[in-house]
């Protein structure tokens, strides 16, 4: 039984009215486009992990959770990083200021935000290079983290354990039961099977917020994925142990989230430089 979703808070630094800023567009109900820019570097997403910072200059999309407007999901929305991970916050009261460009000057705008069904910054979908982990959680996030960095600690009756990802083929909770015994399969051909310690696991990211930590009550799946666009390193001698991965059968759970096409009505052209998710989203839900 999933948890109801904690009331949160997606925050935009208010726009200045004047200097350089972000190219940000953002698609509202009624067909109007608005497309300016926003003076901040920092989205501050504040949900089941707490408050993330997140570098604007890693955010592709920002789209409702449910419906086709934000107030239709009560404010929940789905910010999609240009590396294809998905966050998910309650957007409680935010502020998004957008200076536009017209008849000679800045004009600021106050957007309405309940009424917006997209949020699009320009820039193309970074693919990875390399085969991937992704996490998944009961609140709806979906990303991806960074294998080399990110470790699991395991205690057992033969001691305590802390394998980077990087070292791990396979690595999932014995049971449903995330909270109980894991077990560790790593390159070298080690099995390592017991709890994780703390109950909770930090993962850094390569992209987005530096870490978030997920309780392992919250966990649904961690898998090791090899992307139509990743190639393997030949300078990187631990992915020759890695063979493609089997599809894992993992607990399906419905985060409330529909891709948006890029062309429907209200949408910004990926064609005019604006992030498009539909080729990351299809390669997501391929695996």
């Amino acid at each position: 039984m999933h948890r109801a979703l904690i009331v949160s808070a997606l925050l935009f630094t208010a726009c200045q009215d004047s200097g350089e800023g972000t190219p940000l567009g953002v698609a509202l109900a009624d067909g109007q486009i608005i497309v300016g820019e926003i003076q901040t570097e920092t989205l501050l997403l504040d949900g089941a992990f707490g408050l993330l910072e997140v570098p604007l200059s890693d955010v592709g999309a920002v789209f409702p959770a449910e419906g086709e407007r934000v107030a239709d999901g009560g404010g929940a929305v789905t910010v999609w990083l240009r590396n294809g991970s998905e966050l998910r916050g309650q957007w409680a009261e935010p502020e998004l200021r957008i200076g536009l460009d017209v008849g000679g000057k800045r004009v600021p705008i106050d957007m309405p935000v309940a009424d917006m069904t997209s949020v699009q910054t320009r820039g193309t979908p970074i693919w990875p290079d390399r085969e991937v982990f992704r996490v998944k959680t009961t609140w709806g996030d979906d990303f991806l983290v960074d294998a080399e960095s990110s470790q699991l600690v395991l205690q057992n009756d033969l001691g305590s354990f802390a394998p980077f990802l990087a070292e791990c083929v396979k690595a999932e909770p014995v049971t449903e039961d995330p909270t109980g015994d894991w077990r560790i399969e790593l390159v070298g051909g080690t099995t390592l099977v017991g709890p994780l310690a703390d109950g909770e696991v930090t993962f850094l990211l390569p992209m987005g917020p530096g870490e978030v930590t997920v309780a392992l009550a919250d966990f649904v799946s961690l898998e090791r994925q090899s992307w139509g666009h990743a190639t393997k390193s030949k300078d990187d001698s631990s992915l020759d142990f890695y063979a493609e991965p089997e599809a894992a059968e993992v607990q399906a759970i419905d985060t409330g989230y529909r891709p948006r096409p890029a062309a429907r009505s209200g949408a910004l052209s990926s064609g005019e430089g604006w992030f498009d998710q539909r080729a990351l989203q299809q390669e997501k839900a391929r695996h």
